[in-house]
């Protein structure tokens, strides 16, 4: 199965989501994507550069270790594993996969979608995402 065919799945079963992308940290590119309409396309082109800044940015980087501080944690996890994000509008949910802690899995679902739902479905679809690259 392709990057495209398994976002798409995803979308299928994500409530409410419009649009999927896979993002490379490393790299950072968009390496494939899937929306239902132009508007998302557009946000998916700029949403690479965005997306690691928010997992690797400085400010989430301080964060991490003051939470980690705070908690006498030794831990070699590459940081925070999922993000949701909420705009007037839309629900942007952004998940680090396991498989490839560079690369995180994108949603964008409108804020009509429940919420609780949308995170459990996208955290179902993280296996299939990863195993399709």
């Amino acid at each position: 199965m392709t990057i495209e065919a398994a976002l798409n799945t995803a979308m299928d079963t994500i409530p409410d989501c419009i649009a999927a992308g896979y993002v490379d940290m490393e790299t950072g590119m968009l390496l494939a994507t899937n929306t239902l309409d132009t508007d998302s396309a557009d946000v998916l082109d700029t949403l690479a550069i965005a997306v690691t800044n928010l997992f690797q940015g400085r400010g989430v980087k301080a964060f991490e270790e003051l939470l980690r501080s705070a908690t006498a944690e030794e831990s070699d996890s590459p940081g925070f594993g999922e993000i949701a994000v909420f705009s007037n509008d839309r629900l942007h949910i952004f998940l680090r996969t396991r498989e490839y802690p560079d690369h995180v899995v994108c949603y964008i679902c409108h804020n009509s979608a429940n919420v609780g739902l949308a995170l459990t479905k996208s955290h179902l679809s993280l296996g299939p995402v990863a195993a399709a690259v």
